[in-house]
């Protein structure tokens, strides 16, 4: 007896072994076997496609991972924007008023601006080893509108400078601040957050003088 598979409906029949019959189920053994052989390769296919798609997002995770920001024209832009803004303050200010101060304990309108000079350019220069452009200065009186600009100038040209003498490289080193290791181009973060710090007293000052600030455009 001789068993015939039946691709048609999966079943198993029981015939008689003549040779019309075993040539029947030799061909259904051969079609049978040819359709296993098509599922397979489309099994494997999909398997390298599969392998093909995981290796390009392999690829693309290692070209974003080598990928730099480049921070020095981003703190040069946002310092430019920053500097425009802190000129049309002074402006505002009238020259009269820059030994100005609301309290005896505070700094005047000028001592702002020249403390945020010497401030910025000492830890630039301390931190990253460079010659500081206020190492002599003197702030023995309050300075007028024409000096405390000169004063501004020296300290935005020190940081712009500063900023593009030094590579990608030379910015994602560390140095220390305040007991922490911190990337380079944060410094410049740092000294700018002060800036406007003091930057922001100084608005107050023009509002008890009677003057409207301009408004903000630092950004």
């Amino acid at each position: 007896m001789f068993f015939l598979f039946n691709q048609t409906n999966g079943l198993i029949t029981a015939i008689t072994p003549d040779l019309r019959s075993l040539e029947k189920a030799v061909d259904d053994c051969l079609f049978f076997s040819s359709n296993l052989s098509k599922r397979f390769m489309k099994t494997i296919l999909s398997i390298l496609s599969l392998a093909c798609f995981m290796v390009s997002c392999t690829s693309s995770i290692v070209e974003e991972k080598s990928f730099t920001f480049d921070h020095a024209t981003a703190i040069l832009q946002s310092l430019e924007k920053s500097k425009a803004y802190t000129y049309a303050i002074l402006d505002q200010m009238p020259d009269s008023l820059y030994s100005y101060k609301p309290t005896p304990e505070l700094m005047t309108f000028s001592e702002h601006y020249v403390h945020n000079a010497i401030f910025t350019s000492n830890q630039l220069a301390n931190r990253l080893n460079l010659e500081n452009p206020f190492k002599d200065f003197k702030r023995d009186r309050d300075l007028n509108k024409e000096e405390t600009r000169v004063e501004v100038d020296r300290m935005y040209a020190f940081m712009i400078q500063t900023l593009e003498a030094m590579s990608s490289e030379d910015l994602e080193k560390e140095i220390e601040f305040g007991k922490e290791a911190i990337p380079t181009w944060r410094l410049f973060n740092i000294v700018e957050n002060h800036n406007n710090h003091h930057r922001g007293y100084s608005l107050v000052y023009l509002r008890m003088n009677g003057i409207v600030p301009k408004g903000y455009f630092g950004w």
